[in-house]
């Protein structure tokens, strides 16, 4: 009798440590694939060393496997679990990193790669019945969201034009409207600065006068090098700079010719995320990152914690469903997301980017968000930054 009692009790037992296993011995595994370019130029070392604000700070891998770790419980409990890997590419044949992505059953893909790299990848998934749910960390033009968008493709990072909105909205509630711009003498300050004027235009600020700086100790370049010639004249409410480089833009502040606060590449600066920003839930977050990694969180980063944190936050709602089902979840802008920025944030339909408030911020804090009070929208506040429906490039919804 007591050896079938104690037969019993060990049965009991042995059910007991099964129930109370983890739920991750059946959870359903799912791939997440940060994709990155080998050599990257954006994660040069000098680069990292100067520090420009509002520039990756180093690759969002850490910032992904951090809300992986956040957001596992809850998986888990649903029986599902994410898993990081990480894939470095020459940026060069597609065919072969398809493969690559197919080898590794990636269902879900970070994309921490440069706008042509990018550009050339999407294409390449247009031919694929297929594709994975892919989310844009890292690189901010509106030509990703405009003419070669995606419908598979999904956008944390804010635009240029989102940026462009923000601080004109700014600048328009201060009533300082009178710009003296400084742009860049490479291609790129140009597209910068068309997409700026958009927004410059939208919010009924005047350019008194625009000017192209150089970089140059050559005497005969003293003009368009020398900020306080640059910035002389005539009389205006603030300096707005625009260098894709950020070098100018970094020593501009404090060097204008007459006491005017400095905006755009540098001074007040645009930005997706500030480690100042101290509600919602900020300051613990961007403590967490920086405890693992000994540095701030950057924009980027923020974009890559946001981007698992929105598939983990729709594999928690349908925890069995397929992943396209997934990705038009996600796309039709009737999930809700928290970003830790006081809103709800949700992706546009149009054009896959994640709508979110824009930060004002320098060296030290947050000076202010974006969307300002008294800008009105008919539908969604977070529409007035960005491109709206109405406008979008985005023939491939």
């Amino acid at each position: 009798m007591a050896t079938h009692r104690s037969g019993g009790v060990r049965r009991l037992c042995a059910w007991a440590i099964i129930l109370l296993m983890p739920v991750s011995v059946w959870a359903a595994s799912w791939q997440v694939l940060v994709v990155g370019l080998r050599d990257d130029p954006r994660y040069d070392r000098k680069t990292l060393e100067q520090a420009f604000i509002g520039k990756p700070t180093g690759r969002p891998l850490v910032a992904a496997q951090l809300a992986i770790d956040e957001l596992k419980d809850n998986l888990q409990d649903a029986g599902n679990q994410l898993k990081l890997q990480d894939l470095q590419w020459d940026g060069r044949n597609t065919a072969e990193l398809i493969a690559e992505i197919n080898k590794r059953r990636a269902q879900v893909l970070l994309l921490d790669l440069p706008k042509e790299q990018q550009k050339a990848l999407m294409e390449a998934f247009s031919k694929i019945t297929a594709a994975p749910i892919v989310f844009n960390i890292s690189e901010s033009s509106d030509e990703l969201r405009g003419p070669s968008c995606h419908p598979n493709w999904l956008h944390t990072l804010p635009s240029e034009r989102m940026l462009a909105d923000g601080m004109s909205q700014w600048l328009a509630s201060r009533n300082w409207r009178d710009i003296i711009l400084l742009v860049g003498p490479g291609p790129q300050d140009q597209a910068l600065r068309d997409i700026w004027m958009a927004s410059i235009k939208r919010y009924g600020l005047k350019v008194k006068a625009e000017r192209k700086f150089v970089l140059s100790g050559d005497p005969r370049q003293r003009e368009a090098s020398n900020p306080k010639l640059l910035t002389a004249e005539p009389a205006h409410d603030v300096v707005m700079v625009l260098d894709t480089v950020g070098e100018f833009a970094k020593g501009l502040p404090y060097n204008t010719a007459l006491p005017r606060p400095v905006v755009g590449s540098g001074g007040l600066v645009p930005l997706a995320w500030h480690t100042s920003w101290e509600r919602y839930g900020a300051p613990q977050l961007s403590h967490r990152f920086q405890k693992l990694t000994g540095k701030q969180m950057a924009s980027q980063d923020w974009a890559s914690w946001m981007a698992v944190k929105s598939f983990a936050t729709a594999l928690d709602e349908e925890p069995k469903a397929p992943l396209a089902q997934l990705l038009n979840k996600l796309r039709s802008g009737k999930t809700t997301l928290d970003g830790f920025k006081g809103t709800a944030l949700s992706f546009r339909p149009w054009d896959g980017q994640l709508r979110q408030g824009i930060f004002m911020a320098h060296g030290q804090a947050v000076a202010a968000m974006a969307p300002v009070e008294g800008v009105l929208h008919p539908k969604e506040i977070l529409d007035t930054l960005g491109a709206d429906e109405p406008e979008s490039l985005c023939k491939r919804r």
